[in-house]
């Protein structure tokens, strides 16, 4: 019998790892050993990167009935996956907005400084508060499935996960035409996309919920609408406080 390095858990000493714990029995100090484990987390993190993202944005709600039905492990956790999207994507539109300053674009004015801190700053910590009522937005919707909170919380964060992926998708393409002045190919693109999320929704909603689709689509309706809104609100009472402040 021996001892776990970690958690002190009384092993057999034909343990490899800690039942209890996870963590490995032999603890291995050596230089090879320490890139071996860095390869094996690295790979691991990418693998669960590439069995998440792609379901994410070309399988609508599939993320989220696979988690539902329990299987968890192969994919990124909903709430690190949303962190981890929403993180890049306002970097980018941080880095973005930046891109435009050194271009020289004008940037002076109460319009343009509230705007810029509006995308930088203001939105991040918006979207946090939304999410949540954008959940409970479809369990009024869903009121007679009783599924609980916990599924529509899970639905909007693949969502919103799905969203700001797209966005990022935008921004890198968009600054591309940008750069080759192809600006009517930008625009194009733009619509494009807003009509693909409009599809993604609703055949998220189809697929997690699975009414008909007339259903689904006046119910699809008034949550766009509530939630725009919502959105709507939430920015000018921010212009307000903004003006006054």
């Amino acid at each position: 019998m021996k001892n776990c390095p970690n958690c002190t858990e009384t092993l057999s000493k034909t343990f490899t790892f800690c039942p209890t714990c996870g963590q490995e029995t032999q603890l291995d100090h050596s230089v090879a050993s320490l890139l071996t484990q860095f390869l094996n987390d690295y790979f691991t993190f990418d693998s669960k990167i590439i069995r998440s993202v792609l379901p994410l944005i070309l399988k609508p709600a599939f993320l989220t009935t696979e988690y539902l039905k329990g299987r968890r492990v192969q994919y990124i956790a909903p709430l690190r996956l949303f962190i981890f999207i929403s993180l890049i994507f306002f970097l980018l539109i941080s880095w973005s907005n930046s891109g435009n300053v050194n271009a020289g674009e004008q940037v002076n004015g109460f319009n343009n400084a509230f705007w810029n801190r509006f995308f930088d700053s203001w939105l991040p910590k918006l979207f946090f508060v939304l999410l949540p009522l954008f959940a409970l937005l479809i369990s009024m919707l869903y009121r007679r499935q009783k599924r609980g909170m916990m599924p529509h919380f899970l639905f909007a964060l693949h969502f919103h996960s799905s969203l700001f992926f797209m966005g990022i998708i935008y921004i890198v393409v968009s600054y591309v035409f940008g750069k080759l002045q192809w600006l009517i190919f930008n625009q194009v693109f733009l619509g494009l996309c807003g009509l693909y999320l409009a599809y993604y929704l609703w055949k998220s909603l189809r697929r997690m919920y699975g009414e008909s689709r007339l259903k689904t689509s006046w119910k699809f309706i008034t949550l766009c609408s509530l939630y725009t809104i919502l959105l709507v609100a939430s920015t000018f009472v921010l212009l307000l406080f903004s003006y006054n402040y």
